[in-house]
């Protein structure tokens, strides 16, 4: 057992640095606007497609795996590779016969490569295999800290397009894991089954788009609403920077995931107030100890720092609603909910993006995170309210988190 644990251990620490850092570094290679464009696709539009031709599955397997233990269905679950794959294809097709923006070309493979990430390390946390599973989250971020290296010995000219070349390249990959998947397929049983499956996911798969733009749509709606890149990358690099408590969560996560499709909802509680609490006490000691730090290693932070205080801020607080957000999808995919919850989240987007409609003349970045602060505390709320309607209650999560909210919101608009 300590072997096991030493190797996860060392495994996740070496994965989940390179996910925190790479891109942080990255941003003091590349210009402020190409930063931009790269964040962009990587963690805005290339995460919408992600989720979209993903079509929920991943939230399927360990549904049908753990909790209904049925072994039927892998031949659909195989198939989703093939999906994926014809997915791939086309966006080549597409954008070597029309041409057109990089940055729609990154997104693509971006989404390609995530959603087989994705994929695969769900099957790989449903079995339990923990430290691979945390290998493959991080794929992508390999790719990037590669980049790094090659532009430090001056191998490759730091630019968007070399960073677009190694991610085409990293997704060839899993062309071929997907005609290996391809030749495991009895057509009979998919057929049989495959049905089951998306009547199961396709609600995910709406309320995974949902939580996404509720949550972490900021690089999309930053360019949308003010059109500007260079901002993007900005409000990315801080994104990033206050992220560093997600590292936290991705372990709770990981070794928990089993355990958050079988464990009594009053446990899971207790314990989820507690991590609220105490990730919200790292993410804003982060915050404090940054100036005293951050300037002797970053340029990218010296430069803005002051005129994006109040922005890196309120994303050190949204971070913890973030997560809470993330732990409660699992109870709510588990409870067969998001149906109801996906109800209440439409109409809290609409709102969300009328609001932003009605300030756009005045809309700052600042203004923004804001506004997307209290929106992703409300989005935690109503997956709460949601689980009322089977008799599951996560109050201390709710006092918590409430406690939290007004605490960051006197903090930004009386202290800071």
């Amino acid at each position: 057992m300590f072997k096991k644990n030493l190797i996860f251990s060392i495994v996740f620490t070496l994965s989940k640095s390179t996910v925190y850092l790479a891109p942080l570094i990255v941003a003091e290679i590349l210009s402020k606007e190409d930063f931009g464009i790269l964040e962009y696709a990587l963690a805005g539009l290339g995460m919408v497609i992600n989720t979209l031709i993903n079509l929920g599955v991943p939230s399927a397997y360990p549904y049908f795996k753990l909790k209904n233990n049925n072994i039927a269905v892998d031949n659909v679950f195989n198939f989703h590779y093939i999906w994926l794959l014809g997915f791939f294809i086309i966006s080549q097709v597409c954008y070597y016969t029309f041409n057109f923006d990089l940055s729609y070309f990154i997104a693509l493979n971006v989404a390609f490569v995530i959603s087989n990430q994705l994929y695969i390390s769900t099957q790989l946390k449903t079995k339990e295999k923990i430290s691979i599973a945390v290998l493959f989250d991080s794929g992508v971020y390999v790719v990037i800290l590669l980049f790094v290296v090659l532009s430090y010995l001056k191998i490759v000219t730091p630019s968007i397009q070399v960073i677009s070349n190694l991610v085409q390249c990293y997704a060839i990959l899993y062309v071929f894991y997907a005609i290996y998947q391809f030749l495991k397929i009895d057509f009979k049983e998919f057929f049989n089954n495959y049905h089951s499956v998306l009547a199961y996911s396709f609600p995910v798969l709406i309320g995974s788009l949902l939580i996404y733009f509720l949550t972490v749509s900021g690089r999309i709606l930053i360019e949308f609403f003010l059109n500007d890149y260079e901002l993007v990358g900005i409000y990315a690099f801080y994104f990033r920077l206050s992220a560093v408590i997600v590292m936290v969560h991705q372990v709770i996560n990981i070794v928990f995931f089993k355990k958050m499709y079988q464990l009594n909802p009053k446990v899971l509680d207790h314990y989820f107030s507690i991590c609220f609490g105490g990730l919200y006490i790292i993410s804003i000691s982060a915050f404090v100890v940054a100036p005293y730090i951050l300037p002797y290693f970053s340029e990218f932070y010296e430069t803005t720092k002051n005129a994006y205080k109040g922005v890196y801020f309120l994303l050190c607080s949204q971070m913890v609603f973030w997560i809470a957000t993330a732990l409660f999808s699992n109870i709510i995919d588990r409870e067969k909910l998001a149906n109801k919850n996906n109800k209440l989240f439409v109409i809290l987007l609409i709102t969300f993006l009328f609001i932003l409609w009605m300030l756009k003349s005045s809309l700052s970045i600042e203004l923004f995170t804001l506004i997307h602060m209290i929106v992703v505390f409300l989005a935690s709320l109503i997956q709460i309210y949601s689980l009322t309607k089977k008799q599951i209650f996560f109050k201390k999560s709710f006092l918590t988190l409430t406690g939290i909210n007004l605490l960051s919101l006197i903090t930004f608009l009386f202290i800071l």
